[in-house]
C-alpha cells in the first residue's frame, strides 16, 4: 500500500518484519532557504494559501496544524507498530541546518520560523520518543559541504542545545 498504515501493515505481516524508513518532513514554514519543497503547514497564510515567510510571530497556529494534523497522527500509528515492525525516521531533514546557517535570510531566521522548526522538532522527538521508544530517530545535520565550516558547526551545536 501506499500509505504509512499499509507499509507498516506490510512490513509487519512478513517473517521477520522489515525494516521500515519514513521521512517525516512538513513543518510550517518548510524549506526556508531554497523554498524548493514548499510544505503544506504555514505559519501565516498568503491570500493565494502560499506561506508568508517574512512574517514574524510565534507561529502558534502553524504549530497547532502541524501537531495535530501531522505529528499526532504519525504517533497513532508508530505506536500501533511499537516493537512489532521495526522503524527509523529521518526527523526534517535540512531544517535545523537551515535554521542554523540561514538566520539572516528573513524567511529562515524571522521569530515564526525558528518558533516553528524548534518548536516543531522538539514536539515531534518528544512525542515519538515517548509514544514508540524502539523507534529509531535521525535528527538531520546536513553535509560537510554545509555544516563542516568552523562557523557554521558552531552555529549548529547553538541550535541543537536551544532544544533541549
Amino acid at each position: 500500500s501506499n500509505t504509512m498504515q499499509g507499509i507498516l501493515a506490510d512490513a509487519a505481516s512478513k517473517s521477520p518484519p522489515q525494516l521500515v524508513t519514513f521521512i517525516v518532513y512538513d513543518l510550517p514554514n518548510r524549506d526556508c532557504h531554497a523554498k524548493a519543497s514548499n510544505g503544506e503547514i504555514c505559519c501565516t497564510y498568503n491570500v493565494d494559501g502560499s506561506c508568508d515567510y517574512a512574517k514574524a510571530g510565534d507561529c502558534s497556529a502553524g504549530l497547532a496544524e502541524y501537531k495535530a494534523e501531522y505529528i499526532d497522527k504519525i504517533v497513532s500509528l508508530l505506536k500501533e507498530y511499537e516493537g512489532r515492525v521495526p522503524i527509523v525516521l529521518v526527523i526534517e531533514p535540512d531544517s535545523l541546518p537551515n535554521l542554523s546557517t540561514n538566520h539572516g535570510d528573513p524567511r529562515c531566521g524571522n521569530s515564526a520560523t525558528v518558533a516553528a522548526y524548534k518548536g516543531g522538532i522538539q514536539y515531534a522527538v518528544q512525542s515519538i520518543g515517548a509514544a514508540a521508544p524502539s523507534v529509531a530517530m535521525y535528527l538531520d545535520a546536513g553535509h560537510g559541504g554545509w555544516l563542516g565550516w568552523k562557523d557554521n558547526m558552531k552555529d549548529y551545536v547553538a541550535t541543537i542545545r536551544d532544544l533541549s
